[in-house]
């Protein structure tokens, strides 16, 4: 796309450029899981921030996809029993925030298309036309 042109109609025009940081705000636990409220931001302006909800499974299923890259990445580890407890669930929230700190953060990982689907999945869709 040459400069100044207009996205193709139904395109979204983004600046990839910019970073993408993430701060887990809080949880909610349902009946059978915990889902964890982030906030994801793209560069220091607070209006160009949203709100997803991810489980713990979705970050499960997105460092298996990210494993290729043969780093060791800090996602805590699973629990079947007792996993619905209140300390539990704080401890794993922190480490869940660890581990959205080094994705973000890290030079390779943080522009990851698999990485900007999981924090952005409007803006990484089809209609994507990056910068």
């Amino acid at each position: 796309m040459a400069f100044m042109e207009k996205p193709p109609a139904g395109k979204v025009l983004l600046d990839d450029t910019v970073p993408l940081t993430a701060q887990i705000e809080a949880s909610q636990s349902l009946h059978s899981h915990t889902e964890y409220i982030i906030r994801v931001q793209r560069g220091v302006s607070a209006e160009n921030s949203w709100q997803i909800v991810r489980r713990y499974s979705d970050f499960d299923l997105l460092n298996n996809s990210l494993q290729i890259s043969t780093l060791s990445l800090p996602l805590p580890p699973k629990k079947l029993i007792g996993n619905m407890e209140r300390e539990f669930i704080a401890e794993r929230q922190k480490g869940l925030q660890a581990y959205l700190d080094v994705i973000t953060t890290h030079h390779i990982l943080s522009n990851c298309e698999l990485v900007k689907k999981f924090l952005d999945p409007n803006s990484y869709s089809v209609n994507y036309t990056g910068k």
